[in-house]
């Protein structure tokens, strides 16, 4: 069977409520600061984002060519699946101010001579709800490039930039990508996928973060306890810079031993013992099943 087109009040009652218990994770220290693995969770999202636009856009890489190509590259340059990576991991970690994040996502998508990111904003001041506020700038954005993959991905961004901005996040989660290609949002006798410039991109939108957030809860509550995990066995590590290390497995998706190294000055092989010592304490895992060549996570 064909999935049938969404109601548009019980698919955002869903997203709403998706959202409310989403917020509370966010939110989740007395004090109401972000946990201590907010930066990996995003991060990760990040990652299954860009492997759905990297399908969207008909690229070979899965999540785990995307992360060797961002973790493992000694010049800088990369693919355009990577490109499309970078773009996500650059929001993530900017603050949810809209006219500057917008422009910043704009500009890596080469796309910054056709934005009004002040008329985006407006539009997501403006709109009655986030949801709605996300699907309306969305949807705006798109009008404002020549049609191309790229546009589309440009439309997803300032659509969770939007929803940070007017749910109060320090920065934005990607979320929206995450579920674009979830069998429920395609629609009519051919299956086609809803797009920013369809009609029912409203229904769409507040369906797939309904999808978006149930994994990004899921996957939130996995990384709080391997988060708490990592936090018991730091004080057990007597590597001159491991505090330093488990900040950054806190804050990535992944990280590889070399990188550590630099960026806390110890040798190569001081970093590859410690994170040898963390997994053999079940604090992290190596996430690309390789004898070299390694990235840790989470």
């Amino acid at each position: 069977m064909r999935p049938q087109n969404p109601d548009p009040g019980a698919a955002a009652f869903s997203a709403g409520a998706g959202l409310a218990l989403f917020d509370a994770i966010l939110r989740g220290r007395p004090d109401g600061a972000e946990p201590d693995f907010a930066g990996c969770l995003r991060q990760r999202l990040a990652l299954r984002a860009a492997e759905s636009c990297a399908t969207l856009s008909r690229l070979r890489e899965d999540a785990a060519a995307l992360r060797d190509a961002e973790h493992l590259s000694r010049s800088g340059e990369t693919s355009p699946a990577g490109r499309l990576h970078r773009v996500f991991r650059l929001y993530a970690s900017l603050p949810a101010r809209l006219d500057a994040a917008i422009l910043r996502a704009a500009e890596f998508l080469g796309l910054e001579e056709t934005i009004d990111a002040r008329a985006l904003a407006e539009v997501a001041i403006t709109a009655p709800d986030p949801l709605a506020a996300a699907a309306r700038a969305s949807a705006a954005a798109m009008k404002l490039c020549a049609p191309s993959t790229d546009a589309e991905v440009f439309a997803f961004v300032v659509a969770d930039l939007v929803l940070a901005n007017r749910l109060g996040w320090a920065r934005p989660v990607p979320l929206l990508a995450v579920a674009l290609l979830h069998p429920s949002l395609r629609r009519g006798a051919g299956g086609k996928r809803s797009r920013p410039s369809d009609a029912d991109w409203p229904a769409a939108v507040a369906v797939a973060y309904g999808f978006a957030v149930a994994e990004a809860h899921a996957l939130a509550v996995d990384l709080a306890r391997r988060a708490q995990k990592l936090l018991v066995v730091a004080p057990m590590l007597r590597a001159k810079g491991a505090g330093h290390v488990v900040d950054l497995l806190l804050a990535d998706d992944g990280v590889t031993p070399s990188a550590a190294a630099g960026r806390v000055k110890m040798s190569d092989r001081a970093a590859r013992r410690l994170f040898d010592r963390l997994v053999a304490l079940g604090a992290v895992r190596e996430l690309t099943g390789r004898e070299t060549f390694r990235i840790y996570g989470l």
